[in-house]
């Protein structure tokens, strides 16, 4: 039995979602018609042909802030490793890659952004919640809706009417999804 407890503990570990891992706080995560200052200009999920020139796609995260870590920073020895001190090697993931996925009624993927962050050591823009400092970072990405906008990974527009839906991977693994309706 014990043999088995500890078997399913370790299948557990290796279940956890990279995103669990790193230990994130998802916030605002909207659609809008556009970013003033970087923040959503309005909170909409139906968009009219017409009247709206891009879907925005908007998402607030919190990002556990760290400190450099290396092995024996901690210890009583008299010897350090010069190396591992003045290398600048961490021992924590700390190189993010987002990937932003926009799919059509139908199933189809019209864009589709690939983008890498890594979480800074020191910022000034920290804020504590509960016990914990993290780091704030906003992603966003946009589409247009009669003009294609290809350096945002946009291949095709929204042609279709109805519910279409945003994807947001962190790291291969999928931390958040979105929705908006297109209209006439």
């Amino acid at each position: 039995m014990r043999k088995f407890l500890l078997l399913a503990a370790a299948v557990f570990v290796l279940s956890v979602p990279a995103a669990a891992k790193q230990e994130i706080i998802l916030g605002h995560i909207t659609t809008c018609s556009g970013l003033i200052n970087n923040y959503p200009a309005d909170s909409t999920n139906w968009f009219f042909r017409k009247q709206h020139k891009v879907v925005q796609y908007f998402a607030y995260m919190l990002f556990p802030a760290r400190e450099y870590n290396f092995p024996g920073r901690d210890t009583r020895h008299l010897f350090i490793n010069p190396y591992v001190l003045y290398s600048d090697e961490t021992y924590y993931e700390d190189n993010m890659v987002f990937e932003n996925r926009w799919i059509t009624p139908s199933g189809g993927v019209i864009s589709e952004k690939v983008m890498s962050w890594t979480v800074p050591t020191e910022s000034e823009k920290k804020m504590t919640v509960g016990d914990r400092q993290y780091i704030p970072y906003v992603f966003s990405n946009y589409i247009g809706i009669q003009e294609r906008f290809s350096q945002n990974g946009q291949e095709k527009l929204p042609a279709e009417k109805g519910l279409y839906h945003i994807e947001l991977y962190l790291n291969g693994s999928l931390i958040a999804v979105t929705f908006f309706e297109m209209k006439d």
